[in-house]
């Protein structure tokens, strides 16, 4: 009886560390309210296979394109923009008016992950939102505080991941409810075994990599 309890008891010490391991998120931290430390000739993709350049960066407020106008900063109005490249290894696509980065990607099908500014830790962190006109824009367009883009703190901004998936042209959120109406008929069967398997997480960009081989 003794070997079975403490059996039982191990077990239930094991458990919670494997659902901690799949869980656990690291903050990511950002020292400027920018994505890119300074502003970069960028290739900005329109409708109908059209592209202009511009010096450009990503806001991480809420992941929306900014772009110098002589000057000054301004967010692009993106109705006619379909995405955004910096170089050849930073590639973004428009997720409802703001911008998602390319993280992998299979024919026509994408994962794209969108940084933003995790804006309830950002506030608990400076004490009930203060300075929060650190993020503002006003209703011009024009982006504020350029010339005191870092943090006082070495801590940095808090940052959080959100998954999309781009499926033949359809933007959809990296979750099961939206995800399972395209999953290969063939595949079915699979993906029930995926999700089955605790160490595979809708959180994780790893885990999100591997379902592109089921549509």
């Amino acid at each position: 009886m003794s070997r079975i309890i403490h059996l039982t008891l191990l077990l239930l010490l094991l458990l919670p560390l494997g659902l901690h391991a799949q869980q656990a998120q690291v903050t990511k931290r950002s020292q400027t309210p920018l994505l890119f430390p300074k502003f970069q000739t960028a290739k900005v993709r329109q409708t109908f296979g059209r592209s202009i350049e511009a010096q450009a960066n990503i806001f991480l407020k809420d992941g929306s394109l900014l772009f110098m106008d002589g000057d000054k900063v301004k967010r692009a109005y993106t109705k006619g923009i379909i995405g955004v490249d910096f170089g050849d290894t930073a590639r973004f696509m428009k997720v409802d008016s703001v911008m998602a980065r390319v993280v992998a990607q299979k024919g026509y099908n994408f994962l794209l992950r969108k940084t933003t500014v995790d804006m309830p830790l950002y506030k608990e962190e400076t004490y009930g939102g203060r300075n929060m006109d650190y993020f503002d824009i006003e209703d011009a367009g024009i982006f504020l505080n350029l010339d005191s883009q870092k943090r006082d703190d070495e801590q940095g901004i808090p940052l959080k991941d959100t998954y999309y998936f781009s499926i033949q042209g359809e933007v959809i959120p990296a979750n099961e409810s939206s995800f399972k109406h395209f999953v290969r008929p063939d595949r079915q069967a699979d993906f029930k075994k995926l999700k089955e398997n605790r160490f595979w997480s809708w959180r994780d960009e790893k885990s999100l990599k591997e379902l592109l081989d089921f549509l």
